[in-house]
C-alpha cells in the first residue's frame, strides 16, 4: 500500500486556508514588485554655465549668477543666492520653487503648475524683475504664488486664478509686498488675488471677475488701479472686487455688476465714472443760417404797342 508524501497531501479545511493566507503573505514580499519610490527631482539646469548636478537644489553662488533651466522643473529648489543674478526656466514650475536670494535679479518662468504641493517665485530683497506664465492654484495646499518681496519690484504674468484654503492660504496669488511695485497681469478670476502691499504700487489687469470673481487689493500708499496702460478696467460682470486701502488713490474701473465692489478710491477719472457720449457729425450749418427774405418780383414792363 502506497503512501502519499505528505508534500503531495491536498490539505483540507482550516489547514487549506492557513496554507492560503501564508503563501500570499509570502507572495507579497517576493512575488510582486515593491512599491515605487518618491518621485526623483527632475531637472536640466547649468549655473554660470557649468551642469547643475541632479538633486532637489540647484544653487548659484555669491556672486552674480546666470542660472538657466531648459525643462521643466518638479520637486526642485532654484536659489539664487547673494548678488544680481538672472534666472531664466523654460519648462513649467511643478511643485517647485524658484528663489532670487539678496539682490536686484531678473527672474522669468513659465506657468506655475501645483500638482501634489505648491508651485512658488521669490524675488526676495531688491529691485527684482519677474515675469511668470499663467498662475493658477487651487486652495491652501496647491498654491501658485508670486512674491515680489523687499524693493521696488516690477512683476508681469500671465491671468491669476484659483480660490485659497483655510486661513487664505495658496490659490493664486500675486503680491508685491514691501516697496513700490508695478504689477501687471492678464484677467484675473475665479478667485485668483493680486495684492500691492505697502508703498505707492501700480497695478494694472486686463480683466477682473469677467466669469467667477477676483481681488485686486492694493493696500497702504498712493496706489493707481486700471486696465492695461492706464485704460479703464472693467470690473466684472461675475464678483468682481477693488480695495484700493489706505491712501490717496487712484481708480481707473468702472463696475458693470451690482455684484461687483469698488471701495477706498479716492480718484475716479471722469472716463471711469461714465461712458464717453456717442460722436455726432456736425450740424449744417446753412441750415442753421437766417433765411433771408424773398424779394418780390419785378413787374414785367409793358411791351410797346406798335405804331399802326
Amino acid at each position: 500500500m502506497s503512501v502519499t508524501p505528505p508534500s503531495r497531501r491536498r490539505l483540507r479545511g482550516p489547514a487549506a486556508l492557513a496554507a492560503l493566507l501564508a503563501g500570499t503573505a509570502a507572495a507579497s514580499f517576493t512575488g510582486t514588485p515593491a512599491q515605487a519610490a518618491a518621485r526623483v527631482p527632475m531637472h536640466q539646469c547649468w549655473v554660470n554655465d557649468v551642469a547643475a548636478p541632479p538633486g532637489a537644489l540647484v544653487s548659484g553662488t555669491s556672486g552674480d549668477d546666470h542660472i538657466f533651466c531648459d525643462s521643466d522643473l518638479e520637486n526642485v529648489t532654484v536659489w539664487g543666492g547673494d548678488g544680481n543674478d538672472m534666472i531664466e526656466v523654460r519648462g513649467l514650475v511643478i511643485d517647485s520653487a524658484v528663489l532670487g536670494g539678496d539682490g536686484h535679479d531678473v527672474i522669468r518662468t513659465k506657468h506655475l503648475v501645483p500638482q501634489n504641493a505648491s508651485s512658488m517665485v521669490r524675488g526676495n530683497r531688491g529691485n527684482d524683475v519677474i515675469k511668470v506664465g499663467v498662475v493658477s492654484g487651487d486652495g491652501a495646499a496647491h498654491g501658485a504664488v508670486v512674491h515680489g518681496d523687499d524693493g521696488d519690484d516690477k512683476i508681469t504674468t500671465g491671468s491669476v486664478t484659483g480660490a485659497p484654503g483655510t486661513y487664505n492660504r495658496g490659490g493664486g496669488i500675486v503680491t508685491g509686498n514691501d516697496g513700490a511695485d508695478i504689477i501687471k497681469v492678464g484677467t484675473i478670476d475665479f478667485s485668483g488675488r493680486v495684492l500691492g502691499g505697502s508703498e505707492n504700487d501700480t497695478i494694472e489687469a486686463a480683466a477682473l471677475g469677467p466669469e467667477s470673481g477676483g481681488l485686486i487689493q492694493a493696500g497702504p500708499g498712493d496706489d493707481t488701479i486700471s486696465g492695461p496702460d492706464g485704460a479703464v478696467l472693467t470690473v466684472g460682470p461675475h464678483w468682481g472686487s477693488v480695495d484700493a486701502g489706505v491712501g490717496k488713490d487712484t481708480c481707473t474701473v468702472k463696475s458693470v455688476s451690482t455684484r461687483t465692489s469698488i471701495s477706498a478710491c479716492e480718484i475716479l477719472p471722469e472716463a471711469a465714472q461714465k461712458p464717453p457720449a456717442p460722436e455726432q457729425s456736425a450740424p449744417d450749418q446753412s441750415a442753421l443760417a437766417p433765411s433771408k427774405p424773398k424779394q418780390p418780383a419785378a413787374e414785367a414792363p409793358e411791351a410797346e404797342q406798335p405804331d399802326a
